[in-house]
């Protein structure tokens, strides 16, 4: 007697997304100092490891695109060096955003996926006229600034032996090996303190004491955390053990307080670099309903480069409001 045995198995590519806002001041006089070909560049920003930068043309790319702002996404492939021997796949999405930091216009790419590599590190179109852009945003707003977010998504393809993961189907899939419980909001979550402490010293403090505190931390298998929102510590967790975001729910409300809610974990837990990129992704989504909950934020864990942008953006409303 005989048996086949049937197996199969699927690795599904693992997404980054980040966002980054481009604004020009004073437009009405930038543009006339602007031709054809003449270009504005953002400042530098991460995402899914890779250093990226906005390329905004407000008379167009060319003369067959002038009368059109074209904006472009380019891969900084002066910061990766050898490493942009290779491609990067990501998706992009350019939004132009009034005064109050909402969306009034969209030019979507998302749903293609681009290659970035040292031959091609730009991607981009004509996303607007002139002349409708002045209609729309400058002229109804009286505001004389044109403020473009740029949305990207990282597409990385599995590695066999990924070690986060490995830990991300750990923290997923097995509840095997599991020593330690959490009670957050009313709801429960368990996990594994080595790897806990081994990504936060302040897990290690709090799950194995110090020395000579060794066997009583151990035995401890329920710890209560207050002052912050289940979905939180589940993103938390997501992070210590995948090193990466978890999905969150469409809707800029959403992603907003979920990053707020992460930094303020981020530095009660001492994880520099999900503090570092919190506060990046905040600094694309200040707007007159966000910048002083997130300027306080700022302020009292210590980011310095977001309560830079929050003050700016305040700063920059009450100019307004002055010349009204």
């Amino acid at each position: 007697m005989s048996s086949t045995t049937a197996s199969s198995s699927a690795a599904a590519a693992e997404t980054v997304t980040g966002s980054h806002v481009l604004t020009i001041d004073g437009y009405s006089k930038t543009k006339p100092a602007l031709g054809v070909g003449d270009t504005v560049e953002s400042k530098r920003f991460l995402v899914g490891g890779h250093r990226w930068y906005i390329e905004c043309y407000p008379c167009g790319q060319d003369e067959e695109a002038a009368g059109w702002v074209s904006v472009f996404l380019c891969l900084d492939h002066h910061h990766h060096g050898a490493a942009m021997d290779g491609e990067v796949q990501a998706r992009c999405k350019f939004v132009l955003l009034n005064r109050a930091g909402e969306t009034f216009f969209e030019a979507p790419l998302e749903h293609q996926v681009l290659t970035f590599c040292r031959a091609s590190y730009a991607w981009g179109h004509d996303i607007i006229k002139i002349t409708e852009l002045e209609e729309l945003c400058l002229l109804k707003d009286c505001q004389d600034f044109v403020r473009i977010r740029c949305d990207v998504t990282v597409i990385r393809e599995p590695h066999p032996g990924d070690t986060h993961r490995d830990l991300g189907d750990l923290l997923a899939n097995q509840e095997a090996g599991r020593d330690v419980k959490f009670e957050v909001g009313g709801e429960q979550f368990t996990a594994h303190r080595c790897v806990l402490a081994a990504r936060s010293t302040v897990f290690m403090a709090e799950l194995f004491g110090g020395p000579g505190e060794l066997n009583n931390a151990a035995n401890t298998s329920l710890v209560r955390i207050d002052g912050m929102e289940p979905r939180v510590f589940k993103a938390l967790l997501h992070f210590i053990y995948t090193d990466s975001f978890s999905e969150v729910d469409e809707g800029d409300d959403n992603k907003v307080a979920m990053a707020q809610g992460l930094l303020a974990a981020a530095d009660r837990y001492g994880l520099e670099r999900l503090k570092m990129v919190c506060g990046d992704m905040l600094c694309s989504y200040i707007d007159e309903a966000t910048a002083l909950t997130t300027l306080q934020l700022a302020r009292k864990h210590g980011c310095h480069k977001l309560k830079e942008a929050c003050t700016k953006f305040v700063n920059d409303v009450l100019a307004d409001v002055g010349q009204v």
